[in-house]
């Protein structure tokens, strides 16, 4: 071994080695930390976008000075359909796939609500339903809120993910009564548009609400393309407006048979339930 202790030339050589190594360890030092603060960084961008986005929601209603109690139904709403605490920007995000790809990935997240509404199950009509996913759009309602009023032009219907909402009808007398409570599978508003009529009834959440709502335009377009389709939910809303109208006035109208239960609702888990036992 050598000693260092007097200058010589390998002296000179093994301290500009060390020096870079430790430059070199260093960089790399850098480098590895700066990987792990990106990829950290990249990891919590969805929630990092979701308390911005609160933020900025909060921000804007003390600005306008809001009721407490609305801007706690805000935040409510706004944790609910972000339930994971995480906001993407899917438009953008499936915007960059190919359009099977961003069908793929919109079949995926509608599995479920096609799983419980009998219409739009598998096997049944499994075209249309697939269809039907790609423009369908979530959407959260809370208890005790008016969906949509009646004698109003319809640009929705709703297909019920999960809660339970009331019908509710004018009676001849001027008074409100519930007509029917429906829930988990079932749909509503598609009277409205398939008839091209005014709103039939209004519909009300008994419960928080998870919906799926499909555009009229969407829902007319898709039609074009399924005759089998067209023609059931036609008659199925048909049927429909019969019964509430020989709700009102049973005297008057009268009822065949099979008209007497929904041939939709009926194929539902909470069908038949009593609307007064929920909660």
């Amino acid at each position: 071994n050598v000693s260092c202790d007097t200058a010589s030339e390998w002296c000179s050589i093994e301290n500009w080695i060390t020096l870079g190594c430790l430059y070199l360890g260093a960089i790399f030092y850098s480098l590895l930390i700066s990987s792990i603060s990106s990829i950290l960084q990249t990891a919590n961008q969805a929630s990092r976008l979701f308390d911005e986005h609160l933020l900025r929601m909060d921000d804007y209603m003390r600005t306008i000075k809001l009721p407490t109690e609305t801007r706690e139904k805000v935040k409510e709403y706004f944790y609910l359909q972000y339930s994971n605490g995480k906001l993407h920007k899917e438009s953008e995000i499936l915007d960059f796939l190919s359009p099977i790809l961003r069908r793929e990935i919109k079949e995926h997240n509608t599995e479920d609500i096609r799983r419980k509404v009998p219409l739009l199950r598998v096997g049944d009509h499994s075209d249309f339903a697939m269809d039907v996913s790609c423009v369908i759009e979530s959407t959260m309602v809370f208890e005790n809120e008016t969906i949509f009023r009646e004698k109003t032009t319809g640009d929705e219907m709703y297909f019920i993910h999960s809660g339970v909402v009331e019908i509710v009808v004018s009676t001849p007398s001027n008074e409100r009564a519930t007509y029917l409570a429906i829930g988990d599978g079932c749909y509503f508003g598609d009277v409205s548009l398939l008839l091209g009529i005014q709103r039939t009834a209004s519909v009300e959440s008994k419960t928080q609400c998870m919906l799926y709502r499909l555009k009229k335009k969407n829902l007319l377009s898709l039609l074009k393309d399924y005759p089998s389709v067209e023609s059931k939910m036609i008659e199925l809303a048909k049927r429909r407006r019969k019964r509430l109208a020989h709700h009102l006035d049973p005297q008057y109208v009268w009822l065949e048979p099979d008209e007497e239960v929904d041939a939709e609702d009926s194929r539902t888990d909470l069908f038949g339930v009593d609307a007064k036992k929920i909660k």
